[in-house]
C-alpha cells in the first residue's frame, strides 16, 4: 500500500500570475501598462475598450506587427528629424562646393556629392511624412488613410506616364530609409 505525507509541500511564490502573459491582455496606447480592458457593448457586440488605470478609450488594438512597428514611430511629430536632414544635406553641399572650387581635396567631391543627394531625399522624404501626418492630426483623422492615397495616386500616376515610376519609387525607398533612420534614432534615444 501507498503511504502519503501529511505535510503539504509548500506554494511556488516565483510563479508568475496565472494572468501573465495571458492573451487577453494588451497594452495600453497612452499610459503604456499592460491591461485586461473593460469591453463595452452595445447588443452584444463589443463597441470600445477602456483602460482601468487611465480611462483612455480604444476601438481596437494593436496587431503583432503593428506593434513591432510603434518602436520606430512615437505619436509626438517634431521637425527635428527634418533639420538633421537638411543641416547634413547642406554641410555635404558645401563640402562638394568647396572640393570643386579648390579649397578642399578634390577627392572629396564624389563623396561630398552622394551625402547630399542622399541626405536631400532624405529630406524631402521627411518633410513628406511630417506634412501627411501633420495634416492628418491636424484634422483628427487616421494617416492610414492617408498613406493609402498617396499610394492610389502614385500608383495611378505611375501606371499613366512611365517616366514617374523611378522617382516614385526612389521616394518610397527614401521614405522606408528614412522611417529606419528615425526608428534607430528613436531607440537609442530612449534607453
Amino acid at each position: 500500500m501507498a503511504t502519503f505525507s501529511s505535510r503539504l509541500s509548500p506554494k511556488d511564490t516565483r510563479k508568475p500570475s496565472v494572468f501573465a502573459g495571458h492573451h487577453a491582455t494588451v497594452i495600453c496606447n497612452e499610459c503604456n501598462r499592460s491591461m485586461v480592458p473593460r469591453v463595452v457593448v452595445y447588443y452584444g457586440r463589443p463597441v470600445k475598450s477602456v483602460c482601468p488605470f487611465c480611462g483612455a478609450t480604444f476601438t481596437r488594438f494593436p496587431s503583432g506587427l503593428q506593434k513591432f512597428l510603434q518602436r520606430f514611430h512615437t505619436r509626438t511629430l517634431t521637425i527635428k528629424h527634418f533639420r538633421f536632414f537638411s543641416l547634413a544635406a547642406g554641410f555635404f553641399g558645401l563640402t562638394f562646393m568647396g572640393s570643386s572650387k579648390g579649397m578642399l581635396p578634390e577627392t572629396l567631391s564624389t563623396f561630398a556629392l552622394f551625402g547630399f543627394v542622399t541626405f536631400t531625399a532624405l529630406a524631402l522624404a521627411e518633410l513628406v511624412f511630417q506634412c501627411i501626418e501633420q495634416l492628418a492630426n491636424r484634422l483628427s483623422h487616421e494617416s492610414n488613410y492617408y498613406w493609402a492615397t498617396l499610394v492610389f495616386v502614385a500608383w495611378v500616376l505611375g501606371s499613366i506616364n512611365n517616366e514617374f515610376t523611378v522617382p516614385i519609387i526612389m521616394l518610397s525607398f527614401a521614405i522606408i530609409l528614412r522611417g529606419l533612420i528615425v526608428g534607430f534614432g528613436q531607440i537609442i534615444s530612449n534607453k
